[in-house]
């Protein structure tokens, strides 16, 4: 028995050492306040030399993938436009949907007057690669120039030119750790928020901003909320009924509402099946987000692409 006993506390220890290495790693990468601004202009490939003919494109503003190499359209994929990077950068990090050759959705954006990408330079540096001329002219801006083993990355546009990036990395035993990047001017010069309380831990599964104080962080079955501009977070109580507990576990990422009122929705993760797996519970906060009450079930909305 004294053996099992130290064998399990010595198991304990390794998993607990292997766990702060790996935050640790991701801390030690990401632990500047103050990210250094680069703009370097980077010439995009003319339309007319290289194109992918035989690419498709769903949406009037697409994107796709030919010969290891992006292209955007702003037509319908009459015409496209070559980004200039190279498929490790696109795909850098730990991303599940790069043998698909899809971006992950939130870490993107293609309008005409604005498209941008979150990609990852010498495996390390989290860049935001803009352009405001259709691809014709490309910036690169230094969001988190020291990352380790980027997984979850989202890049959210607000209004009044505020910008967040939300990155978390460094998984070790299914734990990880998660930063906050900010801009006030577009996306262009950007600080890293201090997101106490979001050291090593679960997960991340959602994240956003509903107001520039206001901040959520979902890592699987526990939602963070901030309101301090992402400074400092603690978790949100979410008050579940006794018979939706082991149904609604996952909270994803809530949603302003008129009257300052924030909305929830909170799914049956991985392996539900209550009604087919396709039910969530609605939640209601009126205290900004530090408290959801239970409103009702709702079906599952098919996800409709712009363009």
């Amino acid at each position: 028995m004294a053996h099992l006993l130290r064998g399990m506390a010595f198991g304990g220890l390794v998993a607990a050492t292997v766990g702060i290495s790996g935050w640790y790693a991701w801390n030690t990468f990401n632990d500047a306040q103050h990210t250094e601004t680069v703009q370097t202009a980077v010439h995009g490939t003319g339309p007319m030399t290289e194109t992918p003919q035989t690419a498709a494109a769903d949406k009037m503003y697409d994107y796709s993938f030919k010969n290891k190499k992006m292209f955007i359209t702003y037509d319908k994929g009459t015409h496209w436009q070559q980004v200039p990077a190279e498929m490790n950068e696109f795909f850098g990090g730990e991303y599940a949907t790069a043998n698909q050759n899809h971006l992950l959705p939130d870490s993107f954006l293609i309008t005409p007057e604005k498209t941008g990408l979150l990609v990852v330079k010498n495996e390390t540096s989290l860049i935001w690669l803009e352009t405001t001329d259709e691809g014709h002219s490309w910036q690169e801006y230094s969001v988190l120039p020291r990352t380790a083993g980027v997984r979850f990355r989202k890049i959210q546009f607000l209004e009044d030119n505020f910008v967040a990036v939300f990155a978390s990395g460094g998984r070790v035993m299914g734990q990880e750790g998660c930063s906050i990047a900010l801009s006030h001017d577009g996306g262009h010069t950007w600080q890293k928020a201090a997101a106490d309380g979001l050291a090593l831990g679960s997960l991340v599964t959602a994240a956003t901003f509903t107001d520039e104080q206001t901040a959520f962080v979902s890592r699987k079955t526990q939602l963070m909320v901030s309101s301090d501009g992402g400074q400092r977070f603690a978790e949100a109580k979410i008050n579940v009924p006794p018979k939706y507990e082991k149904i609604f576990v996952w909270p994803e990422a809530p949603v302003k509402e008129a009257e300052g009122k924030l909305s929830l929705l909170m799914n049956q993760g991985e392996a539900g099946d209550y009604r087919g797996g396709l039910v969530k519970g609605r939640f209601e906060s009126t205290d900004g987000g530090q408290t959801f009450d239970f409103v009702a079930e709702v079906e599952s909305q098919p996800e409709v692409a712009p363009g």
